[in-house]
C-alpha cells in the first residue's frame, strides 16, 4: 500500500516539475520575442502557483495539523487549476488561428485539448452520483455514532464518501453490510476531528453520498485463509465490514480501546466476539495500552495465520506493521490518510 502512495504523490511532484520548465520555455520565449502570447504565459503561472499550493499542503506535517485547510486548497485549487488549463488551452489554439486553420481545427489536433475533455468529465462523474440520502442515527455513545442506510447492498469493505457540505468536503467510511443478504448497511463514525464531532452532536436524518463505493484495503484479507487483525478504537468500524460479509471467515482479533462497551456498544463489541470468540478486547482505560506488536506476534505463531493486518493511527501502524515484517511476517495496513 505504501508502494501506491509513493507512486502517487512521485508522479504528482514530477508531472509539477515538468510542468514548471514548460512554464519556464513559455516565458523565454516571450521575452526573446519568440512568442508574443503572454495570456498563456500569465495563465501558465498562475497554474503553477496552484499547483505548487496543493502540493505543499499535501505536505504530511500540514495535512495532519491543518487536515480542513488542505481539503480545502486542493479540492478549490484542483478546480481552479482545470478551468485556467481550459482558458490556457484556447489562448494558445486563438494565438494560431488562422483563415485557412480555424480554432476549432486546432483544437481537434491537440492532444491537450482531449487530455482535458477526459480529465473535466472524470472530475464530474462522482458529481453526477451526489444524493441525499435519508438515514437513521444511532448514538453508540458521546464519542461513536451509528448511521444505518435502508438502501441498497454494499459489498466486503467497500467504503463510501459522506458529507453534509459536498462542496467543501467527504469523508470516507467503511459500509458494514446488513446481515443475511438484506439491503441496507451501515457505517460507524467516531470522534475523530471537527467534522465528526459535529456529526455525532447533531446526529442528521439525511445526509450527502457522493460517487461510487470504492473497496479498502482490508478487502486484501480474502487473499489469505486466516489472518491477524490488529485495530485500535474506532479502526474496528472497517472490521465489521467483514465480520458481516464473511460470517464463516477465519481471523483472530486484538482490539485495544477504551471503554469498548461504553464507547461502542453492546453490538459492536458482540459482533468482534461472533467473529472470534477469543478475540483479544483490552480495554485501555482499564488495562493501559498494551503491548500489540508483542500480543500480536503471539498470536500469529499459536493461529497459524497467514498474515498481520492493522487498523490504527499511524504510530501505531508503522511500529506493528514494521516489527511484523522484520520478523518476516505478512503485514498490511492503510497508507496515511487513506
Amino acid at each position: 500500500m505504501s508502494i501506491y502512495g509513493g507512486i502517487h504523490s512521485g508522479c504528482a511532484v514530477a508531472a509539477i516539475t515538468w510542468y514548471l520548465a514548460y512554464v519556464g520555455a513559455l516565458t523565454r520565449d516571450f521575452y526573446k520575442g519568440l512568442s508574443p502570447n503572454l495570456a498563456e504565459m500569465v495563465l501558465g503561472w498562475m497554474i503553477f502557483a496552484l499547483l505548487a499550493s496543493v502540493c505543499i499542503f499535501a505536505h504530511p506535517y500540514i495535512r495532519r495539523n491543518y487536515h480542513d485547510f488542505f481539503e480545502l486548497v486542493h479540492r478549490i485549487g484542483g478546480w481552479a487549476s482545470i478551468l485556467l488549463f481550459w482558458l490556457q488551452l484556447i489562448a494558445s489554439a486563438y494565438s494560431r488561428t488562422t483563415p485557412t486553420s480555424p480554432m476549432a481545427a486546432i483544437l481537434a489536433h491537440t492532444p491537450i485539448f482531449w487530455l482535458l475533455i477526459s480529465t473535466t468529465l472524470l472530475i464530474a462523474y462522482p458529481w453526477l452520483r451526489l444524493r441525499l440520502r435519508t438515514v437513521r442515527a444511532e448514538l453508540l455513545s458521546p464519542h461513536a455514532l451509528r448511521l444505518h442506510f435502508p438502501y441498497g447492498r454494499r459489498r466486503i469493505c467497500e467504503t463510501i464518501r459522506l458529507s453534509t457540505s459536498p462542496l467543501l468536503e467527504t469523508h470516507a467510511f467503511a459500509c458494514i453490510p446488513a446481515r443475511d443478504s438484506a439491503r441496507g448497511f451501515s457505517v460507524v463514525i467516531s470522534n475523530a476531528g471537527d467534522w465528526t464531532n459535529r456529526i455525532i452532536s447533531n446526529a442528521p436524518d439525511r445526509i450527502w453520498t457522493r460517487g461510487v463505493p470504492t473497496v479498502g484495503m482490508l478487502h486484501v484479507a480474502l487473499a489469505f485463509r486466516k489472518i491477524v487483525l490488529v485495530t485500535t478504537g474506532s479502526g474496528i468500524g472497517p472490521c465489521l465490514s467483514i465480520f458481516a460479509g464473511r460470517p464463516d471467515y477465519s481471523a483472530r482479533i486484538i482490539w485495544s480501546t477504551r471503554s469498548p462497551i461504553r464507547t461502542y456498544g453492546k453490538a459492536v463489541v458482540g459482533a468482534v466476539l461472533e467473529a472470534d470468540a477469543d478475540a483479544v478486547i483490552v480495554d485501555t482505560e482499564k488495562d493501559g495500552r498494551p503491548d500489540l506488536v508483542r500480543l500480536a506476534y503471539a498470536l500469529y505463531c499459536e493461529s497459524g495465520a497467514e498474515a498481520v493486518l492493522v487498523m490504527s493511527n499511524a504510530v501505531v501502524t508503522g511500529l506493528v506493521v514494521g516489527e511484523m515484517k522484520r520478523r518476516g511476517v505478512r503485514a498490511f495496513a492503510p497508507i496515511f490518510d487513506s
